[in-house]
């Protein structure tokens, strides 16, 4: 029982020892939001719509912007948006994102890629 505590004491004066156990131990406050495709993007005439699913987890909620853009696959931008959203903790938001493309550019769109300024998440969706 010494043993077992004395390594207790030994590895709390260890700083990253000290941090997990006090993640195990302690309830931190986490605010993120979680940023997924609702279903995959689809062509409606000349347009790519592509649905977005928003929850804010912490006690804040708030407006954020969505920047979506669609791009050939040499990497050149088709079309851009951004839409800003309003967000409720806990709360899942749905936003369809509508990026209007020139005539005929349906068959060159490669990649749909949506952000949140400001905040790490990053979606990326090859369409071939």
């Amino acid at each position: 029982m010494l043993v077992v505590l004395g390594l207790c004491g030994a590895a709390w004066t260890v700083p990253g020892v000290q941090s997990v156990l006090r993640d195990s131990f302690t309830e931190r406050e986490r605010t993120y939001i979680e940023l997924y495709f609702g279903k995959e993007p689809f062509f409606d005439g000349g347009e790519l719509v592509v649905p977005l699913k928003l929850v804010e987890h912490g006690d804040t909620g708030g407006r954020h912007s969505v920047r979506t853009w669609a791009q050939d696959s040499k990497g050149r931008r088709l079309a851009a948006a951004t839409e800003t959203v309003t967000t409720k903790p806990g709360a899942l938001v749905g936003v369809d994102v509508r990026l209007r493309l020139r005539h005929g550019a349906e068959r060159d769109v490669d990649l749909v890629e949506v952000t949140l300024p400001g905040h790490a998440q990053r979606l990326r969706m090859h369409l071939h």
